[in-house]
């Protein structure tokens, strides 16, 4: 199951979309390292103290954005998925593959930049899912490895192989690599699949 998020006032909602969205344009214009609080809060119509309230820098903002957009992806994808098993490791995969060549298409750097720093957002969410997951569906079966060790090892084969595959020449579809990737993870996971 993915983590419910809190319900929260619609004006902090209205505040933080305006700000993520003031962020989308920026990042279409330039590198992420380039661009300032004081461009988002211009951009928005919003004052920096607002956007002080809400983040603590761009990097909070950034981690929102994305974070939120992932989760978008990955409910549009996912009924109500709780289990560590073939079907939902699949789902994960591909729709973690999809949402990145979509965000690297969306935000390409521009020559001599980075792209924008997003790894130590979707990985640790994913590694949070898939603990929950393992633990969901580990009750009844025996395996030497921890829930830790399962779910470490899963977010960081799937996240790390498609966030290369995403930021590369894209040789395979996303469909594609989903299948390879599955290929390699699933005879160390058979024991819990």
């Amino acid at each position: 199951m993915l983590p419910k998020e809190k319900k929260l006032d619609p004006r902090i909602v209205r505040t933080r979309r305006d700000l993520a969205t003031s962020m989308c344009t920026l990042l279409r214009e330039k590198p992420f390292n380039q661009i300032t609080v004081q461009e988002i809060t211009e951009q928005a119509i919003i004052n920096r103290a607002t956007f002080y309230a809400h983040f603590e820098d761009k990097f909070g903002l950034l981690e929102y954005m994305v974070l939120g957009a992932f989760r978008e992806k990955l409910e549009s994808k996912t009924s109500s998925c709780s289990h560590f098993n073939a079907n939902n490791l699949e789902i994960l995969t591909f729709a973690t593959c999809e949402f990145l060549e979509e965000f690297s298409n969306k935000y390409k750097p521009r020559i001599g930049s980075d792209h924008p720093p997003i790894e130590g957002h979707i990985q640790p969410y994913m590694y949070n899912l898939l603990l929950d997951w393992v633990k969901t569906s580990n009750a009844d079966t025996e395996t030497e490895l921890s829930a830790e060790t399962i779910a470490m090892t899963a977010s960081w084969a799937i996240f790390g192989t498609a966030l290369q595959w995403s930021r590369g020449k894209k040789e395979v579809s996303a469909r594609v690599l989903t299948t390879q990737l599955l290929a390699l993870l699933t005879p160390g996971f058979a024991p819990l699949l």
